[in-house]
């Protein structure tokens, strides 16, 4: 797609979200439909687009891909978790926005642990930070879910620090660039103007799918889990796909990376300084995601075969036979 078609696109579908989500909370079902669709097909031309300038920005000032994908992709993929995520918070409705963030992580870990080996094989070993320090945020969440009924706010402070200590921790991992690098094509506006229609398009989604738990009398956990989550996972996944398609492993693993940890630290943080987290409604997928970290940190450390896909889908069945069992 030409530069101007793209801007032009994303006015018009910008203006639908803006008009008919954010301005009109309420629509008749047939727009909401519409909406939908048109939300998906604006995470995809804006995951694309924002992709690839991200790729060359990062490249043209030596960023390694990896980084790329652990914080400049995986920013413009949390941007509707963060928005429902802190305003839920802000509202008090504290239940909703630790549902949103777990399911929209829960739901990405295992789309992403369980495709990875079967498109990348190999060694991930560069990504064993970025595991221990997944695995460190999830169980303190849990130490904090059996200590505080209510997360107090100064709480926020400490996972926001844990985030800046994962990218100070991963600077100076960028490797020289080649004499014979040719360089694409790069527009910091079309960067700016995906980034802006991955915002609308993730928070349309989300208000059009939170409908449902209105419509049905979902539980507000649940209704934070199944509905707003697996809407937020969108991007994370739409991105994913896009850095498959590109087969750049380090781009890839960055978003999975990234992402996550975004979610699980600062703006887990962020939420706890200006708004409510009730961490106990859903104690359960804490273990789960315990879980599933270990699982992220365990293909850090081996050689990736694609029987491995099988794990965490395993390991996230048997986790629910067991908590149903017991």
């Amino acid at each position: 797609m030409s530069r101007n078609l793209f801007f032009l696109v994303s006015f018009l579908f910008s203006v639908y979200f803006i008009v008919f989500s954010i301005v009109v909370k309420i629509v008749p079902i047939p727009l909401e439909l519409v909406g939908i669709l048109l939300a998906l097909v604006s995470l995809y031309l804006g995951g694309d687009s924002f992709l690839d300038n991200a790729r060359e920005f990062g490249n043209r000032r030596r960023i390694s891909s990896k980084s790329i994908g652990a914080y400049l992709l995986s920013l413009g993929a949390v941007i509707d978790e963060f928005s429902v995520i802190f305003v839920a918070s802000f509202h008090r409705y504290g239940e909703i926005s630790f549902g949103t963030l777990q399911g929209s992580n829960i739901i990405t870990m295992v789309v992403f642990l369980a495709v990875l080996p079967l498109v990348f094989l190999g060694s991930y070993r560069k990504f064993f930070r970025d595991g221990v320090i997944l695995l460190v945020a999830s169980t303190l969440l849990e130490v904090l879910s059996l200590v505080y009924p209510v997360v107090p706010w100064y709480i926020g402070i400490i996972m926001a620090l844990l985030f800046l200590v994962y990218m100070y921790t991963g600077r100076g991992e960028a490797p020289p660039i080649e004499e014979e690098y040719v360089h694409m094509e790069y527009s910091p506006v079309s960067m700016i103007v995906a980034l802006v229609l991955l915002g609308l398009a993730s928070e349309a989604i989300v208000n059009y799918t939170n409908g449902v738990s209105v419509d049905f009398n979902i539980p507000p956990f649940i209704s934070g889990f199944i509905v707003t989550g697996v809407a937020g996972s969108l991007p994370e996944i739409i991105m994913f796909y896009l850095g498959i398609r590109k087969q750049d492993q380090d781009i890839t693993l960055g978003i999975v990376a990234g992402s996550t940890l975004y979610k699980a630290t600062l703006i887990m943080g962020v939420t706890m300084l200006f708004g409510i987290v009730d961490l106990r409604a859903g104690a359960w997928s804490i273990y789960l995601m315990i879980l599933l970290s270990g699982v992220f940190l365990l293909f850090t450390l081996i050689k990736m075969k694609r029987v491995m896909a099988i794990i965490p889908v395993a390991a996230t069945a048997l986790f629910f036979a067991a908590y149903l069992l017991f």
